[in-house]
């Protein structure tokens, strides 16, 4: 098909060429022009690594009483982005190793998630400001990086991860914890197992009753207590645990070795979707990248030393215990770093970004196959990260690693170039609407 300038810029001619003559013709329709009234207060909470890059009126943020008033003398922060779709951003510092950001369904309360640290926060949606100060769970323990709202925001629970140490036969001793918290003060009110080593992302399904939890199944080494390159996976798993008592429900182990298990979305338990990732050597990225032919640039989205590897994202249908990789060879080869999954049930759909390789990922819900690729560059979004649906219903929303915030039609996956928008965030992985 032809691609004249306007359908790139739009996006819907190259989504249209990755999805095939279906897109093609979903592409031809005329787009009605989106209205913001919809949006008009709606914000996205998008968290920020990398507070010490930024600067305010000549000062980093740190000594800036603006952007400082909730960390004064805490060695460990990180920002705090709010952007409404009126136009309006706020920015803070708050105390915690950030990774993930929730908010309560009735806006009253939000959560910004620690990971490995030792304590979460709670905030004000409206005004960043900082509501309360949750440790984690037990002296070592440290944050699992994702929460959840349950009962409609009354209570919110936390994945948590078991303090350091190498593995020495025995799995259970490794397992994390989900803590159940009063949202406002995030005192704990009861605890789980996750029947997982290395907790990280949690998911509720549609029906409210389950918990799937994403474990990484990583230890460290007995010689140096530390992660290893590759990674020592003892026990990457899903799990599923019953919301109102905690009883394991299921359990799946991937069984590889270098490969952890780190993200996930959900519907019903046929209908969990699960992120991989693999770490390799500098030696090892320099051998996938071989065949690369022209210039390109480190992946700003990782540590040097830490290259992200092939890893197929995974369907796991619970009801069958029957797991399968999504994606042909040439789909799999994008899969480095795979990052945000969500689930819309509305079209059967799970939508992933892989920020390494400047990918999102449309998988059918049913059979796991892939159903649309768009390589963000073509459209003017580096390193996608964050992914969430917006409250409107009709659209979902991507943010680049360190800037930028375009918007997509459910459904159709068309760029609405007409309500993105091109904030800086500093650098982040996860993001939620409201």
């Amino acid at each position: 098909m032809p691609v004249d300038r306007r359908s790139l810029l739009t996006g819907g001619a190259l989504l249209a060429l990755a999805a095939g003559a279906a897109g093609e013709a979903e592409a031809a329709k005329p787009a009605s022009r989106p209205s913001t009234e919809d949006l008009r207060h709606v914000a996205v909470y998008v968290p920020g690594y990398f507070p010490e890059s930024a600067y305010a009126n000549g000062k980093p943020l740190a000594q800036n009483r603006r952007f400082n008033r909730a960390i004064r003398g805490q060695p460990v922060h990180k920002m705090l982005t709010r952007v409404g779709f009126d136009g309006s951003i706020r920015q803070t510092l708050l105390p915690v190793a950030a990774h993930d950001v929730e908010v309560a369904p009735d806006r009253s309360i939000g959560v910004l998630c620690s990971m490995d640290g030792e304590q979460h926060t709670a905030f004000d949606p409206d005004t960043l400001d900082l509501a309360a100060i949750g440790p984690a769970v037990g002296e070592g323990w440290r944050g699992g990086g994702h929460a959840v709202y349950l009962d409609g925001g009354r209570t919110v629970m936390l994945s948590e991860r078991a303090p350091y140490q190498s593995y020495q036969g025995d799995a259970s001793r490794h397992y994390g914890r989900l803590t159940i918290r009063d949202p406002k003060t995030l005192k704990i009110a009861e605890t789980y197992s996750t029947h997982g080593i290395d907790p990280h992302d949690i998911r509720l399904t549609a029906d409210g009753k389950y918990i799937v939890a994403a474990n990484y199944g990583s230890t460290v080494s007995a010689k140096t207590g530390k992660y290893t390159i590759p990674r020592g996976v003892v026990q990457a798993s899903i799990t599923v645990v019953e919301v109102s008592s905690g009883k394991l429900v299921d359990k799946r182990i991937t069984g590889r070795s270098d490969t952890e298990l780190r993200h996930l979305a959900a519907g019903r338990l046929d209908r969990i979707f699960a992120i991989q990732a693999r770490y390799g050597s500098d030696h090892d990225d320099a051998r996938q990248h071989a065949g690369v032919n022209v210039a390109y640039e480190s992946d700003i989205t990782t540590d040097p030393g830490y290259n992200y590897m092939t890893a197929a994202t995974l369907k796991y249908d619970a009801a069958r215990n029957r797991l399968t990789k999504m994606g042909d060879a040439e789909a799999n080869r994008q899969m480095r770093h795979g990052l945000s999954i969500r689930y819309d049930d509305r079209h059967d759909e799970a939508i992933a970004t892989y920020p390494t390789t400047h990918h999102v990922m449309v998988f059918d819900g049913a059979t796991g196959a892939v159903s649309n690729v768009l390589d963000t560059r073509t459209v003017g979004l580096r390193y996608p990260a964050g992914v969430t649906f917006l409250p409107d219903g009709k659209h979902y929303c991507v943010t680049g690693h360190w800037e930028n915030l375009f918007v997509f039609e459910r459904g159709t996956h068309r760029l609405v170039r007409e309500l993105c928008l091109y904030p800086v965030f500093f650098g982040h992985s996860h993001i939620t609407a409201v």
